[in-house]
């Protein structure tokens, strides 16, 4: 069965990484719980990527994917940060009000369609992630999802398995099937499928994380990347991040380092 590298979107640990000291010691602490990579949107707190290439070069680190949403203006140098950290993956995304109606969705498609072109200019892939207000249908039966893939055809897909289910509503492993040709990263996360309750380990909670994972393309996957948006007061986000990445190293998911 196909395994796939681990990263970690350090959002999930943004309470643990607020001084220098500590985004070091965290992620350097990553390798030995089964990590491989980490997904970013900033290169703090060091004063270039070069400078944070080398920390993760020294650490058995990579760059799973970098946050940035290019314009003619800043593709540049996007491109030349996204090289220094040795990734191919941008990634964005729009609020609830850019999905709100068809009308909207439609904007965002467009909007995100340039940014894909400028992307693959610079030989980057440009990929969408979701959060649940996508996948509210709209009159003509389409998720605002479906409306992006279908208007944004250079778009690429970071599929959060957790917000994609709608907490519930949606069938996750049969729309990762549909848009695995599309999908080179996707976001593992879990948790009770009830709104604004907090995500748990990965493994611990409602989701077929199996049956997401194995749904998506062997040869264009490229990353499982953990993350958690939420969680309950006074948890051990460290014990969890490592928790999670047991499960998938176990499960045979995760491919270990």
């Amino acid at each position: 069965m196909q395994t796939y590298p681990l990263g970690l979107q350090l959002y999930t640990v943004r309470d643990l990484i607020k001084e220098p000291a500590d985004w070091r010691r965290v992620v350097a602490s990553l390798p030995a719980m089964g990590y491989a990579g980490i997904e970013i949107g900033s290169t703090k707190p060091f004063e270039s990527a070069g400078a944070l290439r080398a920390f993760l070069d020294d650490h058995g680190l990579r760059t799973s994917a970098y946050w940035a949403q290019p314009t003619p203006e800043t593709i540049a140098s996007i491109a030349d940060t996204a090289a220094t950290l040795g990734t191919r993956h941008l990634v964005g995304c729009w609020g609830p009000d850019q999905m709100k109606t068809l009308a909207e969705a439609r904007k965002t498609a467009a909007a995100f369609q340039k940014m894909s072109e400028l992307a693959q200019t610079r030989g980057l892939t440009m990929c969408y992630h979701n959060h649940y207000w996508e996948f509210v249908q709209y009159a003509d039966g389409r998720y605002g999802w479906d409306v992006l893939m279908q208007e944004a055809p250079a778009l690429s897909a970071q599929i959060d398995l957790y917000w994609a289910s709608n907490f519930g509503a949606v069938d996750v492993p049969a729309l990762v099937r549909r848009y695995a040709s599309r999908t080179p990263l996707l976001h593992v996360k879990d948790g009770p499928l009830v709104k604004d309750q907090p995500n748990s380990a990965v493994g611990s909670g409602a989701m077929d994380i199996p049956a997401c994972v194995r749904a998506a393309d062997a040869r264009l996957l490229q990353w499982l990347v953990v993350e958690l948006d939420g969680f309950a007061a006074g948890a051990d986000m460290l014990a969890i991040v490592a928790q999670s990445a047991r499960y998938l190293l176990v499960s045979g998911l995760g491919a270990e380092r």
